[in-house]
């Protein structure tokens, strides 16, 4: 699934990363419940924990990029384990480009298939929407605060003293 976030790519990953570190420290992830039944307020929650690394994206030839390896579980045998790919491309100058694929494996031998089939596919697609919308309002969020001014500005290295060459000593 795809989304487009109103954030620099130059910086959207930065930003994808301080999200992602944070979300490993404490995340729940949500199903909006207005995707089962039009209408419905309210989400259904479920506190997981998540894990995030950067690795080589190849998914297209050309510039090289990270993409971010995203992992979660809910410490129980009831949910399955989701293992994700988050890839950030350009969309445009100002825009960037979030693509968020996954997978799983239903729990429960024979009734996790069934349910799976049923509806358990429809809530593990509702809830990667909804953690990729969390992701992209992060990025604009960040943005939006650095572009009023209210994130300090980043600290540059300090440039390294050249070398002692011996001469003139």
């Amino acid at each position: 699934m795809e989304r487009v976030a109103h954030c620099p790519f130059s910086v959207a990953h930065e930003y994808a990363e301080d999200f992602l570190r944070d979300a490993e420290r404490s995340v729940e992830v949500k199903v909006p419940l207005r995707d089962f039944i039009a209408g419905l307020p309210g989400a259904a929650r479920a506190p997981v924990q998540m894990v995030f690394a950067l690795h080589p994206d190849e998914a297209e030839s050309g510039r090289l990029h990270d993409a971010l390896a995203i992992e979660w579980h809910a410490g129980t045998r009831l949910f399955p384990l989701f293992h994700g790919t988050l890839r950030l491309r350009i969309a445009s100058v100002e825009m960037t480009r979030l693509t968020f694929e996954g997978a799983y494996r239903p729990p429960l031998g024979t009734f996790g298939v069934v349910f799976d089939a049923l509806i358990g596919r429809r809530i593990a697609r509702a809830t990667m929407r909804e953690m990729l919308d969390r992701i992209a309002a992060a990025l604009e969020r960040r943005e939006q605060e650095f572009e009023a001014g209210l994130l300090p500005p980043a600290v540059e290295p300090e440039a390294a003293a050249p070398p002692a060459s011996g001469i003139g000593v």
